[in-house]
């Protein structure tokens, strides 16, 4: 088959047509051959480009949709090898016939790969990609009911799960510095000398940040993170029949904090039995919310809260305590942003989590469990229910010679 005719098959894709079993054994047989000889091979064909990845101009849905509708279920070796999760670089491909001619898609998680049997210029590319998108309407009713066969999942933001993450790095941070500072500093009455021996002073900037933004910080999230916990029970959980009341539904998620907490083994499913406002976790977390509200509205009594004494004759300052400069700054920073405290306060606000959660179903703590680890968790929106979609890590590869539809040059 000559080059031309191969393109010309290659740019009708109605003449397009399924692999037979005769043909498929054949081309598995070409393919270990080619994996023989795979240096011969590269060395032969460096510089060809005989491959185009679709990322702009054909999205994965379309052209798996379009395939399936044509074809069937997919045909190729990635499809066999792939595993029966989304954990996988490629995840489906067809193996067809253009003429004599092999064509191949492979399908990877927000790309298509397409592998020719000759070199195409970037004109051919662009022109291949044409005759693709022009035939989708030929088969448009048959693609479509394929399509809304399809499980559709909105992927929505963790914001639980960022905001988790923040709050153990600052937890971190906290519970490694403490321990220095007191060794180090508050434990020496000598501290200004030990401080100026210290090799590594740069280590005193983390120090300082560890007991003072990092509390702070950690102070004003805290709650946050709690509500976010919150929301995503209301979000996976809530009744069918509260969702569908705007009125009960909009009353529920607007409630205070203390009433929603009281009313949510009611208006969610997942719970074995209510809340308990006599529940010690329920009261010590109240502490928390107190902390936040005072820094953020920025309650303060100078007398109340004053963190030491000092008295002035004229410009003379006079400390009604002595001690070392050095260590009595660092007592005082520790004494105003109270990091142990802060420390405490998020083990409380977990441990009510935890009491949460130890009120709920078997079915509903695994559910909620599971979203509160996902990065990007899905919700079907037709069945009502979230679900695991990816793993934590992201995968990709690049072959040499492939060329993307970004890249082609449109005459």
């Amino acid at each position: 088959m000559s080059k031309k005719a191969t393109l010309a098959s290659y740019l009708d894709p109605p003449s397009w047509r399924s692999l037979t079993p005769d043909e498929q054994k054949a081309y598995f047989a070409e393919l270990r051959g080619r994996v023989r000889a795979v240096r011969k091979r590269r060395a032969a064909t460096r510089g060809r480009k005989a491959g185009l990845v679709l990322q702009e101009s054909v999205s994965p849905f379309d052209a798996y949709t379009y395939l399936h509708a044509r074809f069937g279920a997919p045909n190729g070796l990635q499809t066999m090898l792939a595993r029966d999760d989304s954990d996988n670089l490629f995840h489906w491909d067809y193996y067809l016939k253009a003429g004599g001619a092999n064509l191949q898609f492979v399908g990877a998680s927000e790309e298509v790969h397409v592998h020719f049997d000759i070199n195409v210029t970037d004109e051919q590319c662009v022109a291949f990609i044409e005759a693709l998108r022009a035939d989708f309407g030929r088969v448009g009713q048959d693609k479509g009911r394929f399509a809304a066969s399809l499980e559709k999942w909105n992927i929505f933001p963790n914001q639980f799960l960022a905001i988790a993450d923040r709050c153990a790095e600052l937890y971190d941070d906290i519970t490694t510095a403490l321990p220095k500072i007191e060794r180090k500093i508050l434990a020496d009455k000598l501290t200004t000398q030990a401080l100026l021996a210290e090799k590594r002073r740069k280590s005193h900037a983390g120090w300082m940040k560890a007991v003072t933004t990092a509390p702070t910080e950690l102070s004003v999230l805290m709650p946050v993170l709690f509500e976010s916990f919150i929301g995503l029970i209301v979000a996976l959980l809530i009744k069918p029949e509260v969702k569908s009341d705007a009125d009960a539904f909009n009353a529920f998620v607007r409630s205070p904090l203390n009433q929603k907490l009281l009313a949510i083994a009611d208006r969610c499913a997942g719970f074995a039995r209510p809340l308990a406002q006599e529940d010690p976790v329920f009261g010590r977390y109240w502490t928390v919310v107190n902390r936040r509200n005072d820094i953020i509205h920025g309650n303060v009594d100078p007398v109340r809260d004053a963190l030491e004494v000092v008295y002035f004759h004229g410009k003379r300052p006079l400390y009604k305590t002595g001690g070392d400069r050095m260590r009595q700054h660092w007592k005082r920073l520790i004494d105003r942003y109270r990091p142990q405290e802060v420390v405490d306060d998020y083990l409380a606000m977990h441990a009510f989590i935890v009491d949460i959660l130890d009120h709920m179903t078997a079915g509903g703590r695994r559910l909620v469990e599971m979203v509160m680890e996902d990065t990007q968790p899905g919700w079907d929106n037709r069945r009502k229910i979230a679900g695991r979609l990816f793993p934590d890590h992201v995968a990709t590869t690049v072959f040499e010679g492939m060329r993307y539809d970004w890249q082609l040059k449109r005459i």
